[in-house]
């Protein structure tokens, strides 16, 4: 099913320069940029595509994608189908989780030392015309946090291929992290969740939160960082304002075509697309090349305040 990875593939930026020396790649990802790769070394057989898309997710809104946690090997969204079609799918989903780390460590050794994996997932809907609530839309630019994975600081590095036989999958994206953050930050609440970090209430129920974690229970640990972000994601979402004047650029990703990305850093959308998978990682912050490039570091300098522990 999989191929084996090769520094040799070519991997260009979205303005397709080309980059191939990991600290180039680690660089360009950090300013920003999206590595692009046309053609993908992963291959899924003829007979699995067929089931993989077709499969269907679980109808509700709780379910976004169709989800694979890599060590427990779980997979979740998925419709009812037949025990053969549902084999298929994990199996698909696992090789892929499987290529895709192998791949990503081998172009950013810097990073896979020290990074955390996390979920794969199959997106097997049309994103153009997706009826989704306005906070899970995916056609409106945002950045990316996730409710139940906080990363206290670090962040979140995507890999994203098109499986899709025929469909283009359709992007736009924005300026990075700094600009944005130094133009909607503060009205997005910025300082409220900076006078958290050193609020006893607030250091407090953290402290419980805690207690709970080491006590089996499943609630999120969240920073102030954590709960800024998610609070961004929703700002930028539901700002007309953002929405209709920040820059745009637009990028098209043709089938059998890979793309890596901090999503982050670069407010993005997804206009238009069928049947991509991808593969998520949490990048420790330390092991950036530049670390005062990373989210936290930005919004830290912007409040004066700690936002998450070190």
């Amino acid at each position: 099913m999989a191929q084996g990875s090769s520094k040799a593939v070519e991997a260009v930026r979205a303005v397709h320069l080309p980059v191939t020396d990991p600290h180039e790649m680690a660089d360009a990802l950090e300013h920003g940029q999206i590595l692009f790769f046309p053609k993908t070394p992963f291959r899924v057989e003829p007979h699995e595509r067929d089931i993989l898309l077709g499969a269907r997710q679980t109808r509700g809104a709780h379910h976004k994608n169709i989800a694979f946690r890599p060590g427990t090997e779980r997979i979740s969204g998925l419709d009812s189908v037949e025990p053969e079609c549902r084999a298929t799918v994990e199996r698909v989903l696992k090789g892929y989780s499987d290529w895709a780390v192998r791949f990503a460590a081998e172009l950013l050794p810097q990073y896979s030392a020290t990074w955390r994996i996390d979920y794969a997932s199959f997106r097997p809907l049309e994103e153009q015309g997706r009826e989704l609530p306005w906070k899970k839309r995916n056609d409106l630019l945002h950045v990316d946090a996730f409710p139940s994975r906080p990363t206290h600081g670090d962040l979140i590095l995507r890999l994203f291929t098109n499986v899709s036989p025929e469909k283009e999958r359709v992007w736009v994206t924005s300026d990075p992290f700094a600009p944005t953050a130094e133009h909607y930050a503060a009205d997005a609440g910025l300082s409220r969740y900076a006078a958290q970090s050193v609020s006893p209430v607030w250091k407090a129920r953290d402290a419980v939160i805690r207690i709970a974690r080491r006590a089996g229970i499943p609630v999120a640990d969240r920073s102030p960082y954590d709960r800024f972000m998610l609070a961004f994601h929703d700002y930028l979402k539901a700002s007309s304002e953002f929405q209709q004047s920040c820059p745009k650029y637009r990028t098209s990703f043709p089938p059998d075509s890979t793309w890596m990305v901090f999503t982050d850093v670069v407010p993005h959308s997804v206009l238009s697309g069928q049947h991509a998978l991808e593969q998520t990682f949490i990048v420790s912050r330390h092991s950036l090349s530049s670390p005062e490039r990373a989210p936290v570091s930005i919004l830290e300098r912007i409040s004066g305040a700690r936002l998450a522990d070190l």
